[in-house]
Protein backbone atom coordinates (compact mmCIF):
# COMPACT_ATOMS: atom_id res chain seq x y z
CA UNK A 1 0.00 0.00 0.00
CA UNK A 2 1.80 3.02 -0.94
CA UNK A 3 1.73 6.67 0.94
CA UNK A 4 -1.47 9.19 1.19
CA UNK A 5 -1.40 12.38 1.64
CA UNK A 6 -5.26 14.02 2.33
CA UNK A 7 -6.06 17.54 1.70
CA UNK A 8 -9.61 18.53 2.98
CA UNK A 9 -11.45 21.29 2.01
CA UNK A 10 -15.12 23.43 1.90
CA UNK A 11 -16.10 24.76 -1.26
CA UNK A 12 -17.44 27.31 -0.17
CA UNK A 13 -14.14 28.59 0.75
CA UNK A 14 -11.51 26.84 -0.78
CA UNK A 15 -8.15 27.17 0.01
CA UNK A 16 -6.15 26.96 -2.80
CA UNK A 17 -2.87 27.11 -0.93
CA UNK A 18 -3.57 23.89 0.73
CA UNK A 19 -4.69 23.07 -1.74
CA UNK A 20 -1.47 23.02 -3.90
CA UNK A 21 1.21 22.41 -0.40
CA UNK A 22 -0.41 19.28 -0.04
CA UNK A 23 0.15 18.55 -4.39
CA UNK A 24 3.98 19.71 -4.17
CA UNK A 25 4.35 17.82 -0.45
CA UNK A 26 2.72 14.78 -2.35
CA UNK A 27 5.14 14.88 -5.27
CA UNK A 28 8.36 15.07 -2.87
CA UNK A 29 7.68 12.50 -0.82
CA UNK A 30 6.28 9.83 -3.76
CA UNK A 31 2.63 9.61 -2.64
CA UNK A 32 -0.69 9.72 -3.96
CA UNK A 33 -3.43 12.42 -3.10
CA UNK A 34 -6.69 12.34 -1.63
CA UNK A 35 -8.75 15.14 -1.72
CA UNK A 36 -12.32 15.64 0.42
CA UNK A 37 -14.12 18.20 -0.26
CA UNK A 38 -16.57 18.63 2.89
CA UNK A 39 -19.47 20.74 2.27
CA UNK A 40 -21.02 22.22 5.84
CA UNK A 41 -24.55 21.88 4.95
CA UNK A 42 -25.56 18.45 5.13
CA UNK A 43 -27.54 17.92 1.24
CA UNK A 44 -30.34 15.73 1.13
CA UNK A 45 -28.18 13.16 -1.30
CA UNK A 46 -25.65 12.52 0.88
CA UNK A 47 -26.31 12.42 4.72
CA UNK A 48 -23.06 12.29 5.88
CA UNK A 49 -20.42 9.89 4.57
CA UNK A 50 -17.86 10.22 1.70
CA UNK A 51 -18.29 9.28 -1.62
CA UNK A 52 -15.92 8.99 -4.57
CA UNK A 53 -16.04 11.36 -7.41
CA UNK A 54 -18.07 9.54 -10.94
CA UNK A 55 -17.94 9.95 -14.16
CA UNK A 56 -21.60 11.67 -13.76
CA UNK A 57 -19.72 14.59 -11.83
CA UNK A 58 -20.28 17.78 -13.07
CA UNK A 59 -16.76 20.24 -12.51
CA UNK A 60 -19.25 23.52 -12.73
CA UNK A 61 -20.26 22.80 -9.35
CA UNK A 62 -16.48 23.59 -7.97
CA UNK A 63 -15.19 25.42 -10.44
CA UNK A 64 -11.89 25.75 -9.02
CA UNK A 65 -11.32 21.53 -9.45
CA UNK A 66 -9.81 22.35 -12.99
CA UNK A 67 -7.14 23.59 -11.82
CA UNK A 68 -6.30 21.69 -9.07
CA UNK A 69 -7.00 18.58 -11.66
CA UNK A 70 -4.31 19.94 -14.16
CA UNK A 71 -1.59 20.75 -11.29
CA UNK A 72 -1.45 17.17 -9.93
CA UNK A 73 -1.13 15.98 -13.37
CA UNK A 74 1.89 18.48 -14.01
CA UNK A 75 3.59 17.42 -10.36
CA UNK A 76 2.83 13.58 -11.56
CA UNK A 77 1.17 12.93 -8.46
CA UNK A 78 -2.23 10.29 -8.42
CA UNK A 79 -4.97 12.19 -7.11
CA UNK A 80 -8.72 10.87 -5.99
CA UNK A 81 -11.43 12.93 -4.68
CA UNK A 82 -14.00 13.00 -2.82
CA UNK A 83 -17.01 14.53 -1.53
CA UNK A 84 -18.68 14.95 1.93
CA UNK A 85 -21.31 17.18 3.89
CA UNK A 86 -21.03 17.77 7.99
CA UNK A 87 -18.43 18.89 10.05
CA UNK A 88 -15.12 19.28 8.30
CA UNK A 89 -13.01 17.51 11.48
CA UNK A 90 -15.46 14.89 11.90
CA UNK A 91 -15.64 14.06 8.50
CA UNK A 92 -11.60 13.95 8.53
CA UNK A 93 -12.11 11.41 11.24
CA UNK A 94 -14.53 9.12 9.57
CA UNK A 95 -12.40 9.07 6.36
CA UNK A 96 -9.26 8.53 8.28
CA UNK A 97 -10.83 5.74 10.46
CA UNK A 98 -11.41 4.03 6.70
CA UNK A 99 -8.56 4.87 5.49
CA UNK A 100 -5.04 3.74 7.03
CA UNK A 101 -2.76 4.58 4.21
CA UNK A 102 -2.90 8.00 5.27
CA UNK A 103 -0.13 9.12 6.50
CA UNK A 104 -0.48 13.43 6.35
CA UNK A 105 -3.28 15.31 6.76
CA UNK A 106 -3.16 18.72 5.12
CA UNK A 107 -6.00 21.39 5.40
CA UNK A 108 -6.04 25.13 5.58
CA UNK A 109 -4.62 26.72 8.95
CA UNK A 110 -7.90 28.92 10.64
CA UNK A 111 -8.50 32.71 10.22
CA UNK A 112 -5.66 34.16 12.68
CA UNK A 113 -6.69 36.09 15.65
CA UNK A 114 -3.59 36.33 17.28
CA UNK A 115 -2.18 32.98 16.58
CA UNK A 116 -5.16 31.27 18.46
CA UNK A 117 -7.17 28.53 16.93
CA UNK A 118 -10.05 29.51 18.85
CA UNK A 119 -12.18 28.16 21.20
CA UNK A 120 -14.50 26.22 18.73
CA UNK A 121 -12.13 24.43 16.81
CA UNK A 122 -9.19 23.36 19.45
CA UNK A 123 -10.94 20.47 20.79
CA UNK A 124 -12.07 19.08 17.72
CA UNK A 125 -8.51 19.22 16.56
CA UNK A 126 -7.52 17.71 19.16
CA UNK A 127 -9.84 15.15 18.73
CA UNK A 128 -8.29 14.40 15.10
CA UNK A 129 -4.73 14.68 16.44
CA UNK A 130 -5.92 11.73 19.01
CA UNK A 131 -7.51 9.60 16.14
CA UNK A 132 -4.66 10.13 13.32
CA UNK A 133 -1.71 8.11 13.99
CA UNK A 134 0.35 10.87 11.02
CA UNK A 135 1.16 14.56 10.84
CA UNK A 136 -1.55 17.19 10.43
CA UNK A 137 -0.16 20.19 8.91
CA UNK A 138 -2.05 23.25 9.10
CA UNK A 139 -1.26 25.93 6.00
CA UNK A 140 -1.20 29.78 6.04
CA UNK A 141 -1.73 31.72 3.08
CA UNK A 142 1.73 33.08 3.35
CA UNK A 143 3.23 29.27 3.42
CA UNK A 144 3.51 29.34 6.81
CA UNK A 145 3.29 25.65 8.20
CA UNK A 146 1.88 24.73 11.21
CA UNK A 147 2.72 21.27 12.70
CA UNK A 148 -0.80 20.36 15.10
CA UNK A 149 1.99 18.52 17.29
CA UNK A 150 3.68 21.54 17.87
CA UNK A 151 0.35 23.50 18.90
CA UNK A 152 -0.79 23.55 22.59
CA UNK A 153 -3.87 22.01 22.30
Amino acid sequence: MGKKVLVAVNPDSVAYHSIFYGIQLAARIDAQISLIVVSSSKGQNNPGGSKGITQDFDSSQCPWLERVLNESQQAGVKLEIFFSSGDLLDELIRFVRSQPSIQLIVIASPNNSGGTLGSTLGPQLRRLHNEFEGEILLVQKGGHIIRVSDLHL
